[in-house]
């Protein structure tokens, strides 16, 4: 079975949210909690309810998967597609030869 990572979990909610450029206090009022639940949350030493993290996904633009989990091999194609459809066709391309570049040094 899987255990969530709420620590881990948090983090990622804290840099999306920074990443923004988004207060708790904002995020609190998009989705209707009390600020200092969101900041127990990005500490993980709280665990919300299903219907708070859909919210926090929804307002921070993150897919479930990859807010819960992190990157993984089952969800590593979508991280890719979420960053691609944020780029315009040039920047696409250089993003594209980048990881391509970045695999070949890998192997």
């Amino acid at each position: 079975m899987y255990e969530i990572d709420f620590k881990a979990m948090g983090k990622r909610i804290r840099d999306k949210r920074n990443e923004l450029k988004l207060t708790q206090e904002k995020v609190a009022e998009m989705i209707d909690i009390s600020p200092s639940h969101v900041g127990e949350i990005e500490r993980g030493t709280s665990v919300c309810s299903v219907e708070v993290l859909v919210n926090l996904a929804t307002v921070l633009d993150l897919n479930l998967d990859t807010l819960v989990k992190g990157i993984n091999d089952k969800n590593a194609d979508n991280a890719f597609s979420e960053i691609l459809d944020t780029l315009s066709t040039e920047r696409k391309d250089l993003y594209i030869r980048i990881c391509e570049n970045i695999a070949g040094t890998l192997k």
